[in-house]
């Protein structure tokens, strides 16, 4: 398990810009993250971070012992996910706040794909090895720890062996989305998924639709038109990916659409996006206001009047 410093010690010189704001995307060590739940909780606090949301990818396993730390610290833990979903070969991501965390219908089916994923993984692990690069599975995994196995698992395992050079160069050359050991995961296809999180009363949001990668804002507007249709209900504008431009852009489309508003900063910690940090990104450029929670408090409540329809 990597090592960090108590969290009172990450009030670096962008920390007073912090107070009072949220941050909607974050990844523990339940998925793809180097840090443990309760660890994002008590940094969050030291921020002074108004509201948060952990949004692992596939699993909500950790959600209940951060929603207990955040009322032990009065940070609001907003309950999160991030799903995979099918796109032109790939995949994207689609967020889904305010679930029910008590609902088993909804963590069974996120077993499912996660289940599917493990299968695509062990392919990965296959082709890896018959391109010259042998690893094992159990390897795998032993990186993973308790975490939903994932591609950064599999890149850490190769870096380590010293088949790449970097994480970054596993992804760059061999597992990225169009490298020669890539498979597509067996997941929802976007109007299912989009039911699928509209059924259990919860609230989608599409994340960074800059890696939607539909060649702009003009051709990113029409994708998110047929999401609504749907059932997306908001979008992830502020990222630390998207430049002014695109920012702008983004907020100004959502509000054409009568789409809400979030922010994150997809915190992974470790060696994944190591310029981005909680709260902030890379020079501490980057914030989310607390009022995307005006939206977001008002999407739930539209979400499940829907559902009970």
């Amino acid at each position: 398990m990597m090592s960090f410093p108590p969290p009172s010690d990450f009030n670096g010189p962008h920390a007073e810009n912090l107070a009072g704001c949220v941050d909607l995307h974050m990844h523990s060590r339940h998925s793809d993250g180097a840090c443990e739940p309760d660890y994002l909780v008590e940094w969050a606090a030291a921020l002074g971070l108004k509201a948060i949301s952990l949004t692992d990818h596939d699993t909500t396993r950790g959600i209940k012992r951060a929603i207990q730390r955040g009322r032990e610290l009065g940070v609001e833990v907003i309950p999160g996910v991030e799903i995979s979903v099918k796109l032109n070969g790939g995949t994207f991501h689609l967020l889904a706040y305010h679930y029910d965390p008590d609902d088993a219908g909804f963590e069974a089916t996120l077993r499912e794909i996660a289940d599917k994923r493990e299968s695509r993984n062990r392919k990965i692990v296959q082709s890896l090895t018959e391109h010259g690069m042998p690893i094992t599975y159990d390897e795998v995994l032993e990186e993973a720890g308790e975490a939903v196995v994932g591609r950064p698992h599999i890149a850490a395992v190769l870096e380590r062996k010293g088949w790449v050079a970097s994480r970054q160069e596993a992804f760059d050359k061999w597992i990225a989305d169009d490298g020669p050991c890539y498979f597509e995961k067996d997941t929802f296809g976007p109007e299912e998924a989009l039911k699928f999180v509209r059924k259990h009363k919860a609230v989608p949001v599409i994340a960074h639709p800059i890696w939607l990668n539909r060649g702009g804002l003009d051709k990113t507007e029409e994708y998110l038109k047929q999401l609504k249709a749907w059932g997306l209900l908001g979008l992830e504008a502020i990222y630390p990916d998207h430049d002014q431009v695109w920012t702008a852009g983004l907020i100004e489309i959502a509000q054409r659409l009568g789409l809400i508003v979030t922010g994150g900063s997809d915190f992974h910690g470790g060696r994944t996006k190591p310029h981005t940090t909680l709260g902030h990104g890379e020079g501490g450029g980057f914030r989310v206001p607390a009022t995307v929670l005006e939206g977001l408090q008002a999407a739930r409540q539209a979400a499940q009047e829907n559902a009970a329809a």
